[in-house]
Parts: structure tokens; C-alpha cells; sequence
């Protein structure tokens, strides 16, 4: 078996057997990797830490060949993110964020672009407006597995540039006017929310949060997006149905960009 060392953030986790671990966490160099961690809750609680949802932590971890679940032996925390698991907003977006990646990856298919997204996601989540970094994290995840939607023109006569139009969740591009006919179901998106979704595809992660916006905006934004993630997944995940029933119930964070 082959050692590796790597920096991490947990994704998911599931008892094994009566002591074990089963953690699934990302990594920058590998990828999504899957492991087992014995004897994790009979050695107390400072072992378990290395192990709880969204720990950055450097992990030991012996590769299995013929497996794809190989064995975790060390974790050396870096940061415990501990906040994002003391309040209810925290748990529920960043539980979202993390099914939304394991949902989308391969085991061991490297997107260090990912990793790092997901890195800084968690260390803004405290501090700014989890409903806005959302739409962005939502939408950067998109683009580096491919996703992204056709912003640019109008994706049947390829007219352009387009300044407002119509967003076709079948197609995963945008229609103009004239073309509307090609799909009557298509949403209808302005010249604001537009480019705020231009801009959040293609600017850094803390640029696009550097920008406030209108709330009427953000939720269209996040409608849309929303909307043609479920499309293409096929399906609504468990953490966007919990996130959605307690929604209204959340506290407000207070933005206080560093």
C-alpha cells in the first residue's frame, strides 16, 4: 500500500462497525478520497476532532489498490471550523456545500480549484450573509466541473451582446427574445441580474463578495441557479430540502467583509 500525506476538509462521515469511521473529505492533490479510521470512539474526543464535518486537517491515509476505500491512520488539525457547527445556519449551508461536492466528484479526480473554493467558502461563511455566498459558491462550483451556463449570447440565432433575455434550464444557456419560442418555459432574466451572474462566473470568490447587492436580485440569482442545479442533478439533495424548510427561521448574519 502507498502513504500519502495530505491536507483535507471532511465531507461526510458515517459510523463503521463498533468503534470506526467511514470519512469521505476532499483534497487538493487527490481528489474526493474515501477512508476507514478505526478505533476513532475508543480513543476520546481529541482523536474524534481530526474526524468531525468540515475539519481542514492534514490526513495520513494508506491507498488501497484494488479498493476505494483506503485506511486513515493520522489527522493533524488546521483549522476546526468549529463555528460553522455551533450555529444552525452554519451546519445547514455548509452541509449543503459539502453534498453539493461530493455529489458532483469522482472518487480520487483531482480539482484542487475546487478545494480551494471550498477552503475559503468556509472561512467567509461566518461572516457574510450565508444566502448570498451561497449563489456564489453555487455558481464558481458549476464552473469548474463544467456546468456553467451559456451567458454569453443567445444560444439559437447567437445574437449578442445580450443585456437581458431569457435563461433556459433545459438547455443550461440563455435565448433572446425572438427565440423565446424554442422554450415557452424559459426564465426570464433582466440586465441586473445578468451581470451579476457574468460576474460571479468569472471573479474571484472574495471580489464577488466585495459587491453587495439587492436582495430581489440575489434571490432571482439564486432561483435560477438553483433551479438548473436541481435540473441537472436530476434530483433535490437531502442538505437543499433542510435548508429550505429552516430558511425562514435563520438569523441574519451580519456582514463584516476583512
Amino acid at each position: 500500500m502507498s502513504i500519502h500525506k495530505t491536507e483535507a476538509l471532511v465531507l461526510r462521515t458515517m459510523p463503521f462497525r463498533s468503534s470506526s469511521l467511514i470519512v469521505t473529505f476532499f483534497t487538493p492533490r487527490f481528489g474526493k478520497v474515501r477512508g476507514v479510521v478505526k478505533g476513532v470512539h475508543r480513543e476520546g474526543d481529541i482523536r474524534q476532532a481530526g474526524f468531525e464535518l468540515f475539519t481542514h486537517a492534514e490526513y495520513v491515509f494508506y491507498e488501497k489498490k484494488r479498493s476505494d476505500l483506503h485506511l486513515i491512520s493520522d489527522a493533524s488539525i488546521l483549522e476546526s471550523h468549529h463555528a460553522l457547527r455551533d450555529r444552525l445556519d452554519g451546519i445547514a449551508y455548509a452541509g449543503y456545500f459539502c453534498e453539493l461536492v461530493d455529489e458532483l466528484t469522482e472518487v480520487q479526480d483531482p480539482h484542487p480549484k475546487i478545494f480551494d473554493l471550498l477552503k475559503e467558502t468556509f472561512r467567509f461563511l461566518p461572516i457574510i450573509p450565508p444566502s448570498r455566498l451561497e449563489t456564489v459558491f453555487v455558481t464558481q462550483l458549476l464552473r469548474e466541473m463544467g456546468w456553467l451556463p451559456f451567458l454569453e449570447s443567445c444560444l439559437d440565432c447567437g445574437a449578442k451582446p445580450l443585456e437581458k433575455g431569457f435563461f433556459s434550464i433545459r438547455h443550461g444557456a440563455l435565448i433572446c427574445e425572438r427565440c423565446r419560442s424554442k422554450d415557452t418555459a424559459a426564465l426570464s432574466v433582466g440586465s441586473g441580474a445578468l451581470a451579476i451572474l457574468r460576474s460571479y462566473s468569472k471573479d474571484a470568490l472574495a471580489d464577488c463578495l466585495r459587491v453587495s447587492h439587492s436582495s430581489v436580485l440575489e434571490n432571482q440569482i439564486r432561483t435560477l441557479i438553483t433551479t438548473f442545479l436541481n435540473y441537472r442533478l436530476g434530483k433535490v439533495l437531502k442538505t437543499r430540502k433542510f435548508l429550505d424548510s429552516i430558511r425562514t427561521v435563520l438569523v441574519p448574519t451580519a456582514c463584516s467583509f476583512p
